[in-house]
């Protein structure tokens, strides 16, 4: 029964690449499931220390799932982060210009509030009106 999972399992993490070098693929990959396995595999071991599952087929089914689960999630998150290399490579001067207007809004906000608060404090009271 391992094996159909493990067959579903392939067939469903098989299309799921990297737009990178191979080499760094394979590597992130590989990194990428080993994470899932250990995790997986401590899962599904509590699993089993706490009752929840007895038979050998639930523990592969169980293991096969979080492990699939894992992947996909930690794959999403390496591919964002990829992307978002590229989009930040490829966008670099518009990102820098967005920061810095970002930051000087906020320096003239705080420029704004202290001058504010200086005249605010030392405002003298006219006593002929």
């Amino acid at each position: 029964m391992s094996a159909i999972f493990k067959f579903l399992f392939e067939r469903a993490t098989d299309p799921l690449g990297l737009p990178i070098n191979t080499l760094y693929e394979y590597i992130i990959l590989a990194v990428i499931g080993a994470v899932a396995y250990g995790i997986a595999y401590s899962k599904v071991g509590d699993m089993y220390h706490g009752g929840l599952i007895s038979g050998r087929t639930e523990g592969s089914f169980f293991h096969w799932l979080i492990r699939l689960i894992l992947f996909v999630g930690l794959w999403l998150l390496a591919y964002g982060a990829i992307q978002g290399y590229y989009f930040m490579i490829a966008n670099w001067q518009i990102i820098l210009m967005i920061a810095g207007g970002v930051a000087g809004a906020a320096m003239l906000c705080t420029l704004v509030v202290t001058a504010m608060r200086f005249f605010k404090k030392h405002r003298t009271v006219n006593s002929n009106a």
